[in-house]
C-alpha cells in the first residue's frame, strides 16, 4: 500500500515536474517584445506636430503584433523621456529604453526644407546584443515619405521579428517616358499652353487652351498664381449668360468666358480676420439674378461671418453680412436650387439640424429642418432619386469619406467600399484634444440626370494621395478624378471616370461655363499651395459632359 502511494506520489511530482518545464517554455516563447518608439524630432519652419502624431500612429499599427509584439503606450513612454537629460542620441535612446523595460527602442528626426524631406530612423536593441537598424532616405515632398516609411516598418517586422507581413508596396513613380495616368493637365494638352509669366493681378483674362486629338472635350486655363480653393456657377448679373465665380482664402472674383477666355469682372476683398470656408451661387430670391453666399469664418472670434452679395444693376452689394450660418446650396434634380443652412454654437463646430433657407422678410429664414443621419452637416450630403424608384433618398459622405444612400426614413440602404471625395479644406476646432481638433469638410455631392436618359446619376470627385487618410490633422493630395456612378439594383455602379490629373481638385460644379447652351464639369485645381517657400498655383479646367461617358469605362 506504501509502495503504491510512494509510487503514485512520484508520479505527481515527476507530472508536475514536467508541466511546470513545458509551461515554462511556453511562457518563454510567448513573451511579448515590448517596443518603446520615441516621437520623431521634426526639424521644419511651419508647425508640423500632426505629423509627429501621424509616424508614430503608422509606425505603432505596423509594428504591433498580437501576442508578440506590443508598443509600449506613448505618455508611458513621454514620461521616460522626461526622466533621462541629455540630447536624443543612441545613448539617450538605450536609457530610456531600460527605464521602460524595454526590449528596442525607436527613434528618429524628419527634416523638411522647401519640398526635400529627410528621414533619419534607427531601431536598437536594449540588450546591445544585435547590431542597430538603420534608415536614411531623402525625398521630394511628403507623399513620397510615407511610404518609405512602410519599408522601414517592413524591414523591423522581417529582420528583427521574423515577420513576414502582408503590406503591400505602393508603386514606383513613373518616367517621364512612360505614358502616366496621372498626366497633369497641361501634359494632357499636347499642344503649347498658354502662359506668358505675368501675374494674373497685371493681366485679368485668363485664356482657355485645348487641342481637340488626345483629351477631347477637355479645356484648361492658364496658370493662376493663386490657390483656389472654391468654385461656383451661375448668373449673377441676370443677363442670362453664366458667371464664374471663385473663392480664395479672402477674395472673391467674378469671371465671364467671352471669346474664348475669361474676363475679371469684379473682386470683392474680404478682411484681415476673414477666412473663406465656401462659396455657392443660387437664385433663391427668384428674380432672375443668383446670389453668391460665402461662408466666412472670424480667425480672431472663431466666429461666423458669413455674407451674401447681389448685383445691384452696377456692382455687387452685401444683402446680408455677419451671418452665423454656413451656406450650401444644392441642385435638386426637381426642385432647383435649394439653400440649406446650419448654424455655429460657441463651442461647437456645427449645432445640430439642417433647414432649408428662403427669402422672407429682408433676409434668409429657417424653413423646415432637413431628415438627414447622425453628424450630417450642410456640406456632407445631397438629395433625389438615387435608386430611380420614385423615392427621394439622401447621398452621404461619412468621415472615412465613404458614401452612404439613406432611405426617407433614417435606414441605411447602402454604403460604397471605395473613398470618394478627399478634402484638404478644414475647420480647427477649440476643444483642445489632439484627436478632434481639425474637421475635414467633405466635397460636394451631385445628384442628376446628366445624359438626359432618365435615369439619376451621382456625380462625385475622387482625389488621390499616398499619405492622406493616414493622418488625422494633416491632408495634401496630389492628383483627381470625376467619377459618374448610378444605381444598378445592388449599388452605386461606375458609368464613367475621367483620366487621372496631377493637382488637388479643390472644388467643383456643373454649369453652362463657356455659354455654349451645353453644361461642363468645371473644377478647379490647385497645383501648388502658396506658402513661405512657394508660390500658389492654380487652374480652373472642364469637360464637355457630351465626351465623358466615352472616357473610361470599368
Amino acid at each position: 500500500m506504501k509502495k503504491s502511494f510512494h509510487a503514485a506520489t512520484r508520479f505527481v511530482l515527476m507530472s508536475f515536474a514536467v508541466i511546470t518545464i513545458i509551461s515554462t517554455s511556453v511562457y518563454a516563447s510567448a513573451k511579448q517584445e515590448r517596443v518603446a518608439i520615441i516621437p520623431f524630432k521634426i526639424n521644419a519652419q511651419e508647425d508640423m506636430a500632426f505629423l509627429k502624431d501621424g509616424i508614430l500612429s503608422m509606425l505603432s499599427s505596423r509594428l504591433s503584433w498580437e501576442k508578440k509584439v506590443v508598443v509600449i503606450n506613448r505618455q508611458e513612454t513621454e514620461k521616460a523621456v522626461q526622466s533621462v537629460t541629455g540630447p536624443l542620441n543612441e545613448k539617450k535612446a538605450l536609457k530610456i529604453g531600460a527605464v521602460l523595460e524595454a526590449d528596442y527602442v525607436l527613434f528618429g528626426s524628419l527634416t523638411i526644407f522647401g519640398n526635400s524631406v529627410s528621414l533619419d530612423s534607427k531601431m536598437l536593441d536594449v540588450s546591445e546584443k544585435k547590431e542597430p537598424l538603420s534608415f536614411y532616405n531623402q525625398s521630394h515632398g511628403i507623399d513620397e515619405v510615407i511610404p518609405k516609411i512602410n519599408l522601414f516598418a517592413e524591414a523591423i517586422n522581417e529582420k528583427v521579428f521574423g515577420r513576414k507581413t502582408a503590406v503591400k508596396l505602393l508603386p514606383e513613380r513613373r518616367t517621364e517616358e512612360e505614358p502616366s495616368i496621372y498626366a497633369h493637365p497641361e501634359r494632357m494638352l499636347s499642344g503649347a499652353f498658354i502662359d506668358d509669366g505675368k501675374n494674373e493681378e497685371e493681366l485679368s483674362p485668363f485664356i482657355i487652351s485645348r487641342r481637340a486629338g488626345e483629351t477631347k472635350g477637355f479645356h484648361k486655363s492658364r496658370n493662376l498664381k493663386m490657390q483656389v480653393k472654391g468654385l461656383a456657377l451661375g448668373d449673377v448679373d441676370g443677363d442670362g449668360k453664366t458667371e464664374t465665380v471663385i473663392m480664395l482664402s479672402q477674395k472673391i472674383i467674378v469671371y465671364r468666358f467671352e471669346k474664348n477666355r475669361f474676363l475679371k469682372i469684379k473682386e470683392i476683398v474680404g478682411e484681415k480676420r476673414h477666412h473663406f470656408i465656401s462659396v455657392d451661387v443660387a437664385d433663391i430670391k427668384r428674380d432672375d439674378k443668383a446670389e453668391i453666399f460665402v461662408t466666412c469664418l472670424n480667425t480672431n472670434s472663431k466666429k461666423l461671418e458669413s455674407f451674401v452679395l447681389e448685383w445691384n444693376g452696377n456692382d455687387f452689394e452685401y444683402i446680408l453680412k455677419n451671418e452665423n450660418i454656413y451656406y450650401r446650396a444644392l441642385v435638386h434634380p426637381e426642385r432647383g436650387h435649394i439653400l440649406f443652412g446650419q448654424k455655429k454654437g460657441v463651442s461647437d463646430l456645427f449645432l445640430s439640424g439642417v433647414y432649408e433657407l428662403a427669402w422672407s422678410g429682408g433676409r434668409y429664414e429657417l424653413q423646415d429642418r432637413v431628415s438627414l443621419p447622425k453628424e450630417t452637416t450642410v456640406f456632407s450630403f445631397a438629395l433625389g432619386d438615387v435608386m430611380n424608384n420614385g423615392s427621394e433618398m439622401t447621398v452621404v459622405f461619412d468621415e472615412e469619406d465613404r458614401l452612404r444612400i439613406f432611405s426617407h426614413n433614417g435606414e441605411q440602404e447602402w454604403k460604397s467600399e471605395d473613398r470618394y471625395g478627399g478634402s484638404e479644406n478644414y475647420l480647427d476646432t477649440s476643444s483642445g484634444k489632439e484627436s478632434e481638433d481639425r474637421i475635414y469638410l467633405p466635397h460636394r455631392i451631385f445628384v442628376t440626370d446628366l445624359d438626359k436618359n432618365g435615369k439619376t446619376e451621382v456625380v462625385v470627385v475622387k482625389n488621390h494621395s499616398l499619405s492622406s487618410r493616414l493622418f488625422k490633422r494633416y491632408r495634401r493630395y496630389s492628383g483627381g478624378e470625376f467619377a459618374s456612378l448610378s444605381w444598378d439594383g445592388l449599388g452605386l455602379a461606375q458609368n464613367w471616370s475621367t483620366r487621372k490629373a496631377s493637382g488637388y481638385f479643390a472644388d467643383y460644379a456643373i454649369g453652362d461655363i463657356d455659354n455654349d447652351g451645353e453644361p461642363e464639369l468645371a473644377v478647379a485645381v490647385a497645383s501648388k499651395r502658396g506658402s513661405i517657400m512657394q508660390k500658389a498655383k492654380s487652374s480652373i479646367i472642364f469637360y464637355e459632359l457630351g465626351t465623358l461617358s466615352g472616357e473610361k469605362k470599368e
